[in-house]
């Protein structure tokens, strides 16, 4: 009798909360990333985007994390994110409309960071879906303007396998700037 009764209790929960997933596709994203001074095409650049859930209460919406995914620039300069669905489980949440991107490549500005990024959707850190972008990234001179340029690293909750390229690259200008410095993994 007690396993009827759990089997019950079983079979009218999973279907009531499975109301509280949500679900949410975003994209696709196209661009091109080219050097500033040069318009020639950046090969081998993180392109990571990030993907956040809003939660409404009495003081406003707070975001919260849901999902990232990356890809790097092709000898063309050029990357493609397709339509990328997310799915949570929170209750009583709705979904921030944008996704947003963080462009890096060692020896570059980081998007949407560096103050000469060409050029910047509102809000900032966003783009457009389903439209070709051409994101000029400025060449940095110094090691100073480096060194900053890398703390452009994505945010500690997102795990290291959905921002791997990123960081690696991150780890590199790291390493060539001998800061000794690495990115958790």
């Amino acid at each position: 009798m007690m396993k009827l009764a759990a089997l019950l209790l079983f079979l009218i929960i999973i279907p009531s909360s499975a109301g509280c997933a949500i679900t949410h596709t975003y994209g696709p994203y196209y661009g091109k990333v080219v050097d500033t001074e040069t318009n020639e095409p950046i090969e081998g650049a993180a392109v990571l985007a990030v993907f956040y859930t809003e939660e409404y209460g009495p003081a406003g919406a707070i975001t919260r994390y849901a999902d990232a995914t990356e890809t790097v620039t092709d000898k063309n300069g050029e990357f493609k994110i397709p339509a990328y669905r997310v799915t949570v489980f929170r209750p009583l949440q709705g979904w921030d409309p944008y996704g947003y991107f963080t462009i890096f490549k060692p020896g570059y500005g980081c998007y949407p960071r560096h103050k000469n990024i060409r050029p910047m959707f509102v809000p900032n850190g966003t783009l457009p879906t389903n439209k070709l972008v051409t994101i000029e990234l400025p060449r940095l001179k110094s090691k100073e303007e480096r060194i900053e340029s890398t703390h452009c690293s994505p945010p500690s909750y997102i795990q290291y396998p959905k921002a791997k390229k990123f960081i690696d690259l991150i780890n590199e200008e790291n390493k060539s700037l001998g800061l000794g410095i690495e990115q958790y993994k």
